[in-house]
C-alpha cells in the first residue's frame, strides 16, 4: 500500500501548522517549505478548511492555521478523508471487477482485513504525536522557527 500524494501532502501541512502553534502561515510558506506546488498545497488546506482541520483568512496578512489542538487530530481519520482508493487488488473495485476467481477467492477477505488492521493503526494516532520531541529537527528541516508545543 501506498499513501498517495494527496494524503501525504495532508499530513506535511498539519505538521507544518502545527510547529507553528497558532500562527498565521501563508500557503506559499507552505508549498515553498516542501519544494511542492503552490496548486498541490492549495487543494489541501481547501479540504483542511472544509473539514475543520484548519482555518484560513483571505487578504492581506491572511494564511491559514490550526483549527484542532493537534491533540484532537486523529491520523486515520485524516488519511480516510484524504486517501482515494484503498483497493489494493481488483476485487475490490466491485464494478470494474474483472478476475474470475473472486466469488471463491479468500485474497479478497485477508486484503481488507489486512486494509482494516492499518487504518485502526493509524487511528491509535494523533498530530501531536507525529511531532512530539521532534519539533526542532522537523523545524530545522523545513527552515522554520517553531514555537514550544503546549
Amino acid at each position: 500500500m501506498k499513501i498517495n500524494t494527496f494524503s501525504n501532502l495532508a499530513f506535511r501541512v498539519l505538521i507544518y501548522l502545527a510547529l507553528r502553534n497558532n500562527q498565521t502561515v501563508k500557503t506559499s510558506e507552505i508549498a515553498d517549505a516542501y519544494f511542492v506546488s503552490f496548486n498541490h498545497i492549495k487543494k489541501v488546506i481547501t479540504l483542511l478548511i472544509q473539514h475543520g482541520y484548519i482555518t484560513g483568512t483571505k487578504g492581506r496578512g491572511g494564511g491559514v492555521k490550526l483549527a484542532v489542538d493537534p491533540k484532537k487530530i486523529n491520523v486515520g481519520e485524516v488519511f480516510k478523508l484524504t486517501i482515494e482508493d484503498v483497493a489494493l487488488a481488483e476485487c475490490f473495485a466491485s464494478p470494474t471487477n474483472k478476475c474470475v476467481i473472486s466469488p471463491t477467492c479468500r485474497l479478497r477477505n485477508i486484503l481488507q482485513d489486512a486494509t482494516a488492521k492499518f487504518i485502526e493503526e493509524l487511528e491509535r494516532y494523533t498530530l501531536y504525536d507525529l511531532i512530539e520531541g521532534k519539533e526542532g529537527a522537523l523545524a530545522m528541516h523545513l527552515a522554520i522557527d517553531f514555537i514550544e508545543l503546549e
